[in-house]
Parts: C-alpha cells; sequence; structure tokens
C-alpha cells in the first residue's frame, strides 16, 4: 500500500497520540500571561507526584498569537475542558476564533456554562455555525449547562462517553 506524505503523517501522529494516552495524560493548562505564577502554583500543588507527566502551563489570551504559541501543524489536543469562559465581555469574538484555531476534527470540547445574559445565549448560537453540540447535563437550579462539543459533522464520527 502507498500512502502520500500527508496520509503517513495523519497515520504517524495517530500512532504518536495513542502511545502517548497509553503513558498517560499530557495535559496544558492555560490562563492570561498576568495570571500564569498562579496557575502554575495551583497546578503544582494538586499535581506533585500524582501524574506521570507534569501538566504544561501555558499563556492564552483569546484570540492573540495563537499559531505562534499554539502551532496547527505541531498542537493537537484529543480534549479541551472549559468552564465558565463564556461571560458578558467584549472578548466573545475571539473566544470562538481561540476555538476555531485550537480544535481539530477529532477534539472533543467539554464545555460547563453558567447562564447569566441572553449576550452568552447569543454566543452559543455563533458557537454552533462551526461546532456540533451536544447537551451532557443539565443543572437548573444553578443555571449550569455541560456541554460536548466537536467540529460540524465530527460527532458522529468519534463517540464519546461521559462517566460520572
Amino acid at each position: 500500500m502507498d500512502l502520500t506524505s500527508s496520509q503517513h503523517n495523519r497515520l504517524h501522529n495517530e500512532k504518536r497520540r495513542k502511545l502517548e494516552r497509553q503513558a498517560g495524560a499530557l495535559v496544558t493548562a492555560t490562563d492570561l500571561p498576568e495570571l500564569l505564577g498562579n496557575l502554575q502554583h495551583n497546578v503544582l500543588q494538586n499535581t506533585k507526584l500524582k501524574c506521570k507527566h507534569q501538566p504544561c502551563v501555558k499563556e492564552l489570551s483569546w484570540g492573540i498569537d495563537l499559531e505562534k504559541n499554539f502551532p496547527r501543524a505541531s498542537c493537537h489536543f484529543d480534549y479541551i475542558m472549559a468552564a465558565d469562559v463564556v461571560y458578558h465581555h467584549p472578548f466573545l469574538d475571539e473566544l470562538l476564533l481561540t476555538f476555531d484555531h485550537l480544535c481539530k476534527n477529532d477534539t472533543v470540547i467539554m464545555w460547563a456554562m453558567k447562564f447569566r445574559l441572553d449576550n452568552e445565549n447569543q454566543f452559543v448560537d455563533r458557537f454552533q455555525t462551526l461546532f456540533d453540540l451536544e447537551v451532557i447535563s443539565n443543572f437548573p437550579s444553578l443555571n449550569i449547562t455541560l456541554y460536548k462539543a466537536m467540529r460540524k459533522g465530527m460527532m458522529k464520527v468519534r463517540p464519546f462517553k461521559l462517566s460520572v
């Protein structure tokens, strides 16, 4: 069987990710530059001697220097966990741009969101232009919804089962 360079690279990357998953998760925690010290401290306190790989702490400012800090060619996230990232602020376009940049076709986004304002509902509508969205769990008394999302059309390709 003859493989194109692209097919060979994709096969190699899939094998590498499978081996990495078997060896333990590689985790990247992100925050704004001015909060990295606090994040680094919290990550260290919560993971020291408890995991195979020390999580990487990186700067992430939505929409800024995405290709420089997270190159599409070499950055692959199997899962993106996001909690309480959507609220009334002027950076929702940048947040959507960031999700779009970080997600490959097989990336699963797990996203917990507390609904506060109508503005957030509009963001969810815009989010759904790029991603399929499935409600995993709802907590009406807290006004919080847990979502699973993947690029449009990819949800059926990569099944996901959440164990709670």
